[in-house]
């Protein structure tokens, strides 16, 4: 029954599709403007007002563009992807030409037809066979190419060199003392805790970064989140593995009063209390360490990132990422132009003279805006066969504006730790049920993590999984 329910959302879903596409596809998306350009909308544009230096260095990137593609029209769109507006903007066709999505929703994007087919663009560009083997199970379907990969990131240890040098757990080089376990962890978060009274760890319960963050603490304990058998797909968390992870930030705030008294946390409130001094320890990935600069002043040299600590079953971390998505009313001249654009900012597995050029203004520029934190090397969608790589990571290192010291551990030795991929299905919803797992642990001094998880275990299976089978 469950699958006839599955199949019949399938075809109403597609049958609105089809319909919108058919009924006005054409109208809110015309290949060419007044001038005869072809028309390139773009998303996630920078906000003029909460963003000025980067809407600043986009605007003169499309400015540059369009005169040396005159032809073309670089229209910017502030829309950012978003689970709850997408299906709208999708079923009304007013997705931006290139817009972004999360790895999570690619075979979503693909089974629903979001996304246009690149396979022969991309050959002609000479993309194919350049990026990451992992990345091709994930972008294709039936042997023809959909996405194209914007960034891969892996989660590391963010740490606040503030709290690190109060509580005396800076080495006389002023390096952190990194903790290498979970255990480490612990006593760490404990000891800054004690010794300055803020707390020592910050862990989010909210829109889906408890979740998310939790995924590569139980992976480490040796929990496993799903299986498929027979065909189906099984919830196993319920697992003594995935409780002894949860009890561990359970004891951090109930034993060791080592978490924040808040307990309803989202991502962006653990880098405001990194970024303030209030918090010493989160997990988090390059990508959200601007803020800690641009929105709270912090300091370059009081930031560190190190590797994800290990359990005691593995040492891995969440490696996770996002796609460019050419939306797929665009022409095969919107397709070109897109990739044009996509090059001319940078993303190409190759890179000429005038491309070099153009990175090293980039670079020079992010500079002199002082905007971005430059000299940490996260995992790269390009794989030995890309020419690329070893120039931006000269440069990288040119222009670093962290201390080398405070980012090593994050930098080197990426072959002595496992990089997993988020769950192959329903990975936010799954987020979002454990969410609510760590809320209940850290609000509830007596709360019994193995009936939790079961509980939790149950309704993902029934209100998630049984629909994907």
């Amino acid at each position: 029954m469950k699958k006839i329910k599955r199949a019949l959302l399938l075809l109403t879903v597609f049958s609105m599709l089809a319909a919108v596409i058919s009924g006005c596809g054409a109208d809110t998306k015309d290949a060419a403007d007044a001038d005869g350009k072809i028309t390139v909308s773009v998303g996630l544009w920078p906000d003029k007002d909460t963003e000025p230096k980067s809407y600043e260095r986009m605007e003169n990137l499309r400015t540059s563009f369009m005169e040396e593609n005159p032809d073309i029209n670089i229209v910017p769109d502030t829309w950012k992807f978003d689970i709850q507006t997408f299906m709208p903007k999708a079923e009304a066709g007013t997705l931006p030409t290139i817009y972004r999505a999360f790895f999570t929703e690619a075979s979503k994007i693909m089974e629903f037809g979001y996304a246009a087919d690149i396979t022969d663009a991309i050959k002609e560009n000479g993309y194919y066979g350049k990026m990451n083997d992992y990345l091709y199970s994930n972008i294709s379907k039936n042997d023809r190419v959909y996405l194209l990969p914007y960034e891969m990131y892996s989660l590391g240890l963010l740490i606040n060199m503030n709290l690190f040098r109060e509580a005396g757990l800076v080495n006389e080089n002023d390096e952190p003392i990194i903790p290498k376990t979970f255990e480490e962890l612990r006593e760490t978060a404990k000891t800054i805790h004690e010794k300055t009274g803020k707390a020592g760890f910050v862990f989010p319960t909210a829109e889906n970064g408890g979740g998310w963050n939790f995924m590569p603490l139980a992976w480490s304990y040796g929990t496993t989140f799903m299986e498929q058998k027979d065909g189906n797909w099984v919830s196993t968390f319920n697992s003594e593995s995935c409780t002894d992870a949860l009890k561990l930030l359970r004891d951090m705030k109930w034993e060791d009063d080592s978490l924040p008294a808040n307990t309803k946390v989202n991502n962006e409130e653990v880098i405001k209390l990194i970024g303030t001094d209030q918090a010493a320890m989160a997990f988090a990935h390059p990508g959200q360490l601007n803020s800690l600069v641009n929105s709270y002043g912090m300091d370059r040299n009081d930031i560190a990132l190190a590797q994800m600590p290990s359990g005691p079953e593995k040492h891995v971390t969440l490696m996770g990422g996002s796609f460019y998505v050419i939306e797929p009313n665009a022409t095969k001249e919107q397709i070109n132009a897109a990739l044009k654009w996509i090059e001319f900012t940078g993303f190409s597995p190759d890179i000429d003279d005038e491309g070099k050029e153009r990175y090293r203004q980039t670079m020079e520029t992010k500079r002199e805006q002082d905007a971005d934190i430059i000299g940490i090397f996260d995992i790269t969608v390009w794989n030995e066969k890309a020419t690329s790589q070893s120039f931006k990571r000269e440069l990288t290192n040119e222009f670093r504006n962290i201390p080398e010291k405070n980012v090593k551990s994050y930098n080197d030795n990426k072959e002595n730790i496992e990089y997993q991929v988020e769950e192959p299905v329903c990975a936010q919803d799954l987020y979002s049920v454990l969410d609510r797992c760590i809320q209940e642990v850290l609000t509830n001094k007596n709360a019994d993590c193995a009936t939790i998880l079961e509980t939790a275990n149950s309704d993902f299976q029934n209100n998630f999984l049984d629909y994907e089978n």
